[in-house]
């Protein structure tokens, strides 16, 4: 599999200008190759090289893999439209691989036009950095700089197994697994809503020390809930591999056009970050060996999950006038959604411990 491993470095102060100067370097020849693709109306790499090659070799002081490298990030813009000329910011990221980067230890080996230059990082996964294998962006950005390194991680096989944890995904409570256990919301809503004030604030006033404080506080909310978010994954996983369970979640897909809220509820239903909490159990599960299916969500919370007859659901709280069940909403529309991961994996089994009047979806594509 496939990740983005992310690598602070750490330079002294003559290394971090020489990568400014390099950063800068790299995207004034981009905009000189951008320029030439554009007059030529030519936007294939193989032909691009050969038109401009020689030439930014000899007007630069760049080596002959960072033009290579300068001249895919022009070919990669172009890919995303040629009926408009790409411009490049001059310290917009730039791209390493293999032959102008290195790892060894706790330091990196990174080409610079003052050359070869041994920085220090830090790393939040240190266990990834064998499986390097690709491209690097190096990244500057509010002052610190950054390379985000392609690694490619081997996917342990994936297990057998008969039970499934199902996770209900809501606003309140961010996720709840079949177990009963739950992740609320209330420190990231917390959260949420200071920097909400602080930014109305800041942008009330309308001052250059305010925007210069929004510039600062720019993605810490986004940062927080990511946190909390790869916390909540990690967990299920952990506890999928320990019971030898497989993870079931509901596919959310098109949520936002689907339901209406208050006026009020918007930032809150706005920010709620589904697709990522889909995201993270997904992989970790992939790396762990856990099987790992989406379910149709439809009448998973009104529904009981003993005797799958429609229920009563209000607010919090599911009863069922059939069998008398009475439970929490979430826990009980987990199970429901742990029935439906059996149903996904063995029909045959599931027919029998799962009637919820629509069929669940598909595998969850690898």
């Amino acid at each position: 599999m496939k990740l983005t491993l992310q690598i602070k470095l750490l330079p002294i102060e003559e290394q971090a200008l020489s990568l400014l100067n390099t950063i800068r370097t790299c995207n004034i020849v981009c905009n000189r190759i951008s320029d030439i693709a554009w007059e030529k109306k030519e936007f294939n790499q193989y032909r691009l090289h050969h038109l401009v090659y020689h030439q930014t070799r000899d007007s630069s002081n760049l080596s002959a893999q960072i033009v290579v490298r300068c001249i895919s990030k022009v070919i990669n813009a172009y890919k995303a439209g040629k009926k408009k000329k790409r411009v490049f910011k001059p310290l917009g990221a730039i791209t390493y691989d293999s032959r102008v980067l290195s790892y060894k230890g706790n330091t990196a080996s990174v080409w610079s036009i003052d050359g070869r230059l041994r920085i220090g990082f830090v790393c939040h996964n240190p266990r990834y950095l064998p499986h390097v294998k690709g491209e690097a962006d190096l990244v500057y950005r509010k002052g610190k700089f950054f390379l985000f390194q392609t690694v490619e991680i081997p996917e342990e096989n994936i297990k057998d197994v008969e039970e499934f944890i199902g996770v209900d995904f809501g606003v309140n409570n961010i996720a709840t697994p079949s177990d009963g256990i739950q992740y609320n919301s209330k420190q990231l809503d917390k959260v949420r809503n200071r920097y909400s004030r602080t930014r109305q604030s800041l942008q009330s006033k309308g001052t250059p020390g305010g925007r210069k404080c929004l510039k600062r506080l720019k993605g810490r909310e986004a940062r927080f809930a990511t946190v909390t978010n790869h916390a909540i994954a990690k967990q299920v996983v952990e506890k999928a591999k320990s019971l030898n369970m497989g993870i079931a979640l509901e596919d959310l897909t098109g949520i936002r056009e689907r339901t209406k809220v208050r006026k009020v509820q918007r930032r809150k239903h706005h920010s709620w970050a589904f697709a990522q909490l889909r995201f993270f159990p997904q992989y970790k599960a992939r790396l762990a060996g856990i099987p790992f299916v989406m379910v149709n969500p439809r009448y998973t919370s009104q529904t009981c999950n003993i005797c799958k007859m429609i229920g009563h659901r209000k607010g919090p709280s599911f009863s069922c006038p059939n069998c008398g069940n009475i439970s929490d909403s979430d826990v009980n529309a987990a199970k429901n959604i742990a029935q439906l991961g059996i149903a996904v994996t063995d029909p045959e089994r599931g027919s029998m411990i799962c009637s919820i009047p629509l069929m669940p979806c598909q595998l969850a594509a690898g």
